[in-house]
This record gives C-alpha cells, sequence and structure tokens, in this order.
C-alpha cells in the first residue's frame, strides 16, 4: 500500500506539471498533440474533441505534453512557434509554475483542514515532585503565580524565574478549577528548574488568513534549501551518494511515509513539488529551463535561434536525462534492494 502510495504521490505531481504546461497552452491557443501520463510504450490514448491525444505509458518516470510545431518550422497558426515570445514563454514556465502552487495548496489544506501537532499547557505526564503536589494526568494549567496562562513557554519561564521557591499553579480539571503550590527542582542534565510535568499535544487547525501566508513562507525556505542543496552538490561535491533517482524516491516516500502517516506523506508532497519546480528551472537542456533560456535569448535578440539548432540541443539533453534516469535507478536498486 505505502509503495503504492508513493507512486500515487509522484503521478500528481507530474500530471500537475504537465497540465500546468497543457492548460497555459490551451488559453495561448497552442495546439497540444499529446498529453501523456508516463514514458516508453503506450498502454492506452483516447483524443478529446480539439485532437489532443492523452495517453498513458508503461514507465511512471515522468510525462510530457508534446505541443505542435515545437522544434520544426510550420505554417500552422496553432504552433508553437508561431506564437509570441511571451506566449510560449508563459506556457513553458507554467508547467513549474504549478508544482509550486501546488505546494502552497497543499500545506494550506494540511494547515486549515487537519491542522498541526501544537504543545498545549495540559499535563500528559507526571514525574513524582508533579504527583506529590496533586497534579493529574489531564489537568489543563490556565495560571502560574495569578498570572493566565498564553502557552507553555509562559510556564516555563515562570518555574525557571522561580529560583525554587514553590509555585501557585491553577489547573482545570473536569470543569472545575484548582490551585496547587507545586516546589520546582532543579534538573542538572537540563540546567534549569522543572515541576515534573511533560505537556501534552493536540493538533489545532489554523485559519486561512494565517495559514496562507505561514504556507508560501514554509516554501521559500523549501525552495533556498534546495538551492543551497544544489549548489553545494555542484561546486563542492557534497552530497553525490544521496542522489537517488526514481526508485530511490518511491522507497524514501513509503519508508518515511509508514513510519510518519499522512502528516510526513503531506509534507513530503509539498517539499517533492517544490523540487520539482526548481529542477525544472534548471537551464539543463531537455527541462524547461533551456527552453526558457531560448526564449529569453529570443526574446533579447529579436529573432529566434533556428528551430532545428535549438532542437537538437533539447534532444541531445533528453537523452543525457535518460541515461541519467537509468544509472540512478541501477543505483537505487543496489543501494535500496
Amino acid at each position: 500500500m505505502y509503495v503504492f502510495l508513493a507512486i500515487l504521490l509522484l503521478g500528481i505531481l507530474i500530471i500537475a506539471h504537465e497540465f500546468g504546461h497543457f492548460i497555459a497552452a490551451r488559453l495561448c491557443g497552442i495546439d497540444v498533440v499529446e498529453f501523456s501520463m508516463g514514458m516508453g510504450p503506450l498502454l492506452l490514448k483516447k483524443k478529446d474533441r480539439k485532437g489532443t491525444q492523452f495517453s498513458v505509458r508503461l514507465l511512471p518516470i515522468g510525462g510530457y505534453c508534446q505541443f505542435r510545431g515545437e522544434d520544426e518550422e510550420g505554417d500552422d497558426p496553432r504552433a508553437f512557434g508561431r506564437q509570441k515570445v511571451w506566449k510560449r514563454f508563459v506556457t513553458v514556465l507554467s508547467g513549474p509554475a504549478m508544482n509550486f502552487l501546488i505546494a502552497v495548496l497543499v500545506i494550506v489544506v494540511y494547515l486549515s483542514a487537519m491542522g498541526i501537532q501544537t504543545i498545549v499547557p495540559k499535563a500528559a505526564q507526571l514525574e513524582e515532585n508533579a504527583m506529590q503536589a496533586g497534579m493529574m494526568i489531564g489537568d489543563e494549567i490556565i495560571a502560574v503565580n495569578g498570572d493566565a496562562v498564553t502557552d507553555t513557554n509562559m510556564i516555563a519561564e515562570a518555574i525557571g524565574a522561580s529560583g525554587g521557591n514553590p509555585v501557585e499553579i491553577a489547573v482545570r480539571r473536569g470543569g472545575q478549577e484548582l490551585t496547587l503550590m507545586i516546589e520546582p527542582f532543579y534538573d542538572e542534565a537540563e540546567n534549569r528548574y522543572r515541576i515534573g510535568i511533560t505537556f501534552d499535544q493536540e493538533r489545532q487547525r489554523i485559519s486561512l488568513l494565517e495559514s496562507v501566508p505561514f504556507s508560501i513562507s514554509y516554501n521559500i525556505e523549501s525552495v533556498k534549501m534546495i538551492v543551497d542543496t544544489l549548489r553545494n552538490l555542484i561546486f563542492k561535491g557534497e552530497g553525490t551518494d544521496q542522489v537517488t533517482g526514481v526508485v530511490g524516491t518511491v522507497y524514501v516516500i513509503q519508508d518515511v511515509t509508514r513510519q510518519g502517516g499522512v502528516d510526513i506523506y503531506l509534507s513530503l508532497l509539498a517539499m517533492i513539488s517544490v523540487n520539482l519546480g526548481v529542477m525544472n528551472l534548471l537551464p539543463i537542456p531537455g527541462l524547461d529551463g533551456s527552453r526558457l533560456l531560448f526564449l529569453a535569448v529570443e526574446a533579447v535578440r529579436r529573432k529566434p535561434v533556428k528551430p532545428e539548432i535549438e532542437g537538437a540541443i533539447h534532444a541531445a539533453g533528453f537523452v543525457l536525462l535518460m541515461a541519467l534516469t537509468v544509472l540512478l535507478t541501477y543505483q537505487d536498486v543496489l543501494r535500496f534492494f
């Protein structure tokens, strides 16, 4: 089941990426010849009313959106090469942009619909010191030394400032409010005063107004982390032994999902989606970043690179990417199995 969930995750992200290209092309008047899920031999196909073939192929290692006249000259007004530069640029950019959008939406839905585990001022575990003072598991701390509690940090600060003197703890228990006096003890290992309470955790939802900016900030930090990792990989060789292909990615996803459940699964969905967006923007032949670079050059020169030359470069890059995929898959099999 976990392997299926891992493959499903990658499939969702690939389809979302290609759908970004597809919907932008349709809006810009570019004819889409084929929308493929997967690579390699054809398994299923169906054409829509506009002539686009929707395909399912054998190998779940990618997908593509083939435009008419993508790397060749032609007279068809719907051909990719016949469109204005900005339309082609938007169409190519929409794939990675869709991955970033998916990442933001996943975190927003996760926070607003499911919420996150938050530490709350409620006793989950008790040590002898707290139990002797009358504290019980489930007690909710509502005040310390007469000050209303806003979060667990406030409790820790009040106990730390006590210097070991008794602390007045007001708790709510079964609808009743009780006041307890607890004498803190000094924990040498943690180098602080404690009263012997481990706080509980509860899932708390976050409103849309708060979750949207949080999700954007979270994913921006993810982009920075990925860029830093790539920089260290390219210029310092750090992490070369940790690079994986599709098989390794599926293995890692199913393994951590088994351990962390839906929380980890959705976090991975957002992280890998951002990763796909960043990787596709790299100016590597065969990826979206390379096409965007050619379009930027065309916009500056006001003259396109010959389609035959650009097509040959992209084709060569695609072959190299496929060779790299095969190599990484081989390494993944040796490493994980």
